[in-house]
């Protein structure tokens, strides 16, 4: 992957998470649907691949915000690239 490639998946990534954070609980289940039918319909595209790993990512943040307990600064982080 090109250095430019790198730095636009990064942005898009960046973006598409900030657009998440924003989204409710059904419309972040509204997306993750729309994501899996279009990657259904066209397999193996890098966009949806990002788009599934930024919405995962959003779940697990939320769970763990959720948590009775948990602070939203308490440093955690996830990486979950596979």
């Amino acid at each position: 992957m090109s250095e430019y490639a790198a730095t636009q998946e990064q942005d898009f990534r960046v973006v598409y998470a900030a657009e998440l954070k924003k989204k409710g609980e059904n419309e972040l289940r509204d997306e993750r649907r729309r994501v899996n039918y279009q990657e259904g319909k066209t397999p193996g595209r890098r966009g949806e691949i990002i788009m599934q790993d930024e919405i995962s990512k959003e779940t697990i943040r939320r769970y763990y915000l959720n948590q009775k307990g948990s602070e939203p600064n308490s440093g955690r982080s996830f990486n979950l690239r596979i």
